[in-house]
């Protein structure tokens, strides 16, 4: 009773009891169909839509992360090892005046010597002259005639070698004061120590070590850059054809469309006899066989649109897992390109100019107290070159009385040969102190030319050349901050564009599935039809009712897709009753999808 119900339901002539049942599946899975296919577009649109954000994003990071590199590479930053091979030529300069400035020294001190040695003989002669004079005053007291005459002598000469020993004495004094000066220039030039034998990596070392960091750290943060680009160019040219491949789903919703419509006119034929609501039904036998052939079609659209959606979506879901696993590749590299400033070129400049700054400041420090120990050394050496010209003329004056003493000896009867040594005592004495006085003054000349080429040159130019290698590093240091402010603000926003991009994949491909269920209730409705086709017989169609049933098919199906399986099933080229559809190219711009 309950088939008969059914039956009567479906009231196309012949229809057996055994289709009744299936045809109410079919009914059923029809609806699904077109439910599922409506539902699932608002899906892939949404997956679309985020693709084209996740493509615009990646594009802000790639282009972001170019920015970068473009600011490492600009001609500013890559003229930095120019400017500090600058600085190293000054730094070779300086050190070259180190090295004269120790020379200098050491001919200072050679100088010192000269004259302490000889102001030491002059203190020497005249602490022999002294006892000259006591011995020759002792003579003439006790002699017996010119004494009165000789007296006078003994005095004068006395007075004489007085004013030599004061004399002596003060340059003895100014020379311990100028070898002190001299001695606290030797400490100051050895505290501060030679550059490069002091402990320390020489200045120009230094530098040029340097300026091998700064290349080796452009290049590679040059070549983590670039990696970080290229993992967001593939991620971003992955995702522009992963937005094309999703493209398919809009025909494939047509096509489902198309089919879903096609198995509800064969539903009609099986209740009314007709394709049409508004058409007259047709015949029993078109009818049966128009199921027939409705039913080979279905199978045969449906069996390739679940194929199509297997494929192109397996194809997603693989694309989806690949830039999942870039995007993560990608996330890597960023946060190690965002702790690049730690470790890039502006901390190593500023780690090694705070490390040469400080040699540069103990140089510095000497430099300026040597100067000043230097100009005493000056101010002390010129008060003995007057020392030397009053010894030159004490000298003559002694001389000159010695000689008076020795005629005025020559009129005491028979002479006096004792008055006769001891003038010539005086007089050789007195050359003698002459001649190391101009020891002395030699001495003092050449240390007064060495401290003045110290302090007149050579110190000044070791600060010229500080100066320079000074505006070099603070050249350097203001452009490469340029450069990292330009970096970080492009890092900041490929940071920011980049953060939670794997997380919108993973969520994405986790989106990716109603293609199951709808691949499901094809190969469930392919089940019914095919069960459907034994219900129904197998009959020679004349050439008349082929043509005139698939004319009627035919204007549904408007994709080259369809069409092609609609000439295979049917077995011949359809009838122009609808123009068919452009075929979706292989080659898809992108630009259309995505902007």
């Amino acid at each position: 009773m309950r088939d008969e119900m059914i039956a009567a339901e479906h009231r196309l002539p012949g229809l057996s009891v055994g289709a009744v049942p299936a045809l109410r599946r079919l009914a059923v899975e029809i609806d699904g169909l077109a439910t599922w296919n409506h539902g699932s577009e608002a899906v892939y649109l949404d997956a679309g839509a985020e693709l084209q954000r996740l493509h615009k994003r990646m594009g802000i990071v790639r282009n972001a992360v170019r920015g970068s590199i473009e600011a490492l590479a600009s001609p500013d930053v890559v003229g930095i090892e120019q400017r500090l091979g600058e600085a190293g030529l000054a730094a070779d300069a300086i050190r070259s005046l180190v090295d004269d400035r120790s020379q200098r020294l050491g001919e200072l001190s050679d100088a010192i010597t000269l004259a302490s040695e000889a102001s030491g003989a002059v203190s020497l002669i005249f602490r022999l002259l002294d006892y000259v004079v006591l011995v020759a005053r002792t003579h003439v007291e006790g002699m017996a005639t010119a004494r009165e005459e000789l007296v006078p002598f003994t005095e004068h000469v006395g007075e004489l070698v007085a004013t030599g020993q004061r004399i002596s004495r003060e340059l003895d004094e100014r020379m311990r004061l100028l070898r002190s000066y001299f001695d606290e220039s030797r400490d100051i030039e050895r505290r501060v120590g030679r550059l490069g034998q002091s402990g320390d990596e020489s200045m120009p070392l230094a530098i040029r070590a340097l300026v091998a960091r700064l290349a080796t750290g452009r290049e590679e943060a040059a070549e983590m850059r670039e990696a970080v680009h290229a993992s967001f160019s593939t991620v971003r040219d992955a995702t522009g054809r992963l937005v094309a491949n999703l493209q398919f789903h809009d025909i494939a919703r047509q096509r489902m469309e198309h089919s879903v419509d096609n198995l509800r006119r064969l539903m009609l034929l099986t209740s009314g006899g007709g394709l049409f609501h508004d058409q007259a039904p047709l015949s029993p036998r078109e009818a049966s066989l128009a199921v027939r052939r409705i039913a080979e079609l279905e199978i045969a659209q449906l069996e390739d649109l679940a194929r199509v959606y297997e494929e192109e979506m397996g194809s997603v879901q693989h694309n989806l897992v690949t830039i999942g696993a870039e995007v993560r590749t990608s996330d890597r590299l960023m946060r190690g390109l965002a702790g690049d400033g730690q470790n890039g070129a502006i901390a190593i400049l500023q780690a090694e100019a705070s490390h040469i700054e400080a040699m540069i400041l103990r140089e510095e420090t000497g430099r300026r107290q040597l100067d000043e120990s230097l100009s005493r050394c000056v101010e002390a050496a010129g008060t003995l070159i007057a020392m030397t010209d009053e010894l030159s003329e004490l000298e003559h004056t002694l001389s000159l009385a010695g000689f008076n003493a020795a005629v005025r000896a020559a009129h005491v009867d028979s002479g006096d040969e004792t008055i006769g040594f001891i003038s010539r005592e005086i007089r050789e004495q007195a050359a003698h102190a002459k001649a190391e006085a101009a020891q002395v003054r030699e001495g003092i000349e050449r240390s007064v030319a060495s401290t003045e080429d110290l302090g007149g040159r050579i110190l000044q130019e070791i600060g010229r050349n500080e100066g320079e290698v000074r505006q070099s590093f603070a050249t350097a240091a203001e452009i490469l901050r340029a450069v990292e402010a330009v970096c970080d603000e492009q890092l900041r926003q490929a940071t920011t564009n980049a953060a939670g991009l794997a997380e919108t994949v993973a969520r994405l491909a986790d989106s990716m599935t109603p293609h199951i269920e709808g691949c499901n209730r094809m190969r469930r409705t392919m089940a019914i039809l095919e069960g459907l086709l034994a219900e129904f017989p197998d009959e020679e169609m004349t050439p008349e009712e082929s043509d005139r049933l698939r004319d009627l098919l035919a204007g549904n199906y408007t994709m080259v897709e369809e069409r092609r399986i609609f000439e295979r099933v049917f077995g011949g080229a359809m009838l122009s009753t609808a123009p068919a559809a452009p075929e979706a190219s292989g080659d898809v711009d992108l630009d259309d999808i995505l902007f």
